[in-house]
C-alpha cells in the first residue's frame, strides 16, 4: 500500500517590534507597492506558496499588543496565525504547528524578514531532507537571507521538550546544532554566481530596505537568485548595488 507524501509546513517567524526598523514586516516592496501581498510579509507568503513542496503556511508571531496588525495581515493573506511568547520563538514554532490544519512530518523554517527566499531552492533543501532522512537541514553558499532551513516536526518537538539555553530558545534550531549525537544533521551546499552569493538580502537597516526595494522595482516580485537575465545581469550592470548594504552588520 502506497504512503502518503511527508506534509511540509512553512512556518514564517514574525514581530513588529524590531528595534533598527520598526515594523518592517509591514512594509511595502517596493516602496512605491500597494496592497497586502506587496508587504514584506506577503512577498514571504506568495514565495513559500511558489514551493511546490508546501502544504500549508503558518505565520508564528507574538502575542503582543504591537503584532496585532500583522496577525491581521496574516489573516488577510489566508495564512494560519499562531500566537505565543516574543522570546521562546522555539516554543512559538512547537505551538504554531498545532495551529496547521494537518498533522506536520517537516517544517520549513523562513522569517519575515527574508522576502527574496528562492522557491526552487525550498524545494531542492525538502527534497534532500526527505531523501536523506535527516532531523536537520539547513542550505549553504546562497546570500544572507536566503538560506532555508528544514526540519522534521518530531526534531522540533524535541527541542522544544530539551532545549533549555535562551538562545536555544530564542533560535529556534541552536539545539539542533549542538547536538548531532542526537539528531542527523545534513548540509546542501547550493551555487549562485559569486556576484549574487555576497549580496545581503535580509531586512534589519534602513539601507537593506534599499536594496531590496530596488531589487523588487526592477526585477519584479517574482525575482530567482539564478535567472542569469534577472539578478546576476543586474550586478553586472550595477555591481555599486552591493555595497549599498555591504556595511552593515548581521545581528
Amino acid at each position: 500500500m502506497p504512503t502518503s507524501p511527508p506534509r511540509v509546513v512553512a512556518l514564517i517567524q514574525a514581530r513588529l517590534g524590531s528595534s533598527r526598523l520598526p515594523g518592517k514586516s509591514q512594509l511595502p516592496l517596493p516602496l512605491s507597492a500597494a496592497g497586502d501581498e506587496q508587504t514584506i510579509l506577503g512577498h514571504v507568503v506568495n514565495r513559500a506558496r511558489r514551493a511546490t513542496s508546501v502544504n500549508e503556511i503558518v505565520v508564528a508571531t507574538t502575542t503582543q499588543p504591537l503584532d496585532d496588525p500583522l496577525a491581521a495581515l496574516a489573516a488577510r493573506l489566508g495564512v494560519g496565525v499562531f500566537r505565543g511568547d516574543e522570546q521562546d520563538v522555539l516554543g512559538r514554532f512547537a505551538g504554531a504547528l498545532t495551529q496547521a490544519t494537518g498533522p506536520a512530518d517537516t517544517v520549513v523554517r523562513l522569517t519575515a524578514d527574508n522576502p527574496a527566499i528562492d522557491p526552487d531552492f525550498i524545494d531542492a533543501a525538502v527534497a534532500q531532507h526527505h531523501a536523506t532522512g535527516a532531523d536537520y537541514t539547513y542550505t549553504s553558499g546562497l546570500p544572507l537571507g536566503t538560506n532555508i532551513e528544514v526540519i522534521s516536526a518530531q526534531a522540533l518537538s524535541q527541542a522544544h521538550r530539551e532545549a533549555r539555553q535562551p538562545d536555544e530558545r530564542e533560535h529556534v534550531t541552536p539545539y539542533l546544532r549542538r547536538h548531532p549525537e542526537r539528531f542527523r544533521l545534513e548540509t546542501l551546499p547550493l551555487v549562485v554566481p559569486p556576484a549574487v552569493a555576497g549580496l545581503r538580502l535580509t531586512l534589519d537597516y534602513p539601507s537593506d530596505y534599499a536594496l531590496l526595494s530596488l531589487l523588487f522595482s526592477e526585477l519584479g516580485p517574482d525575482f530567482s537568485l539564478t535567472d542569469p537575465a534577472g539578478l546576476p545581469a543586474l550586478l553586472a550592470c550595477y555591481p555599486w548595488l552591493a555595497a549599498i548594504n555591504a556595511a552593515n552588520v548581521q545581528r
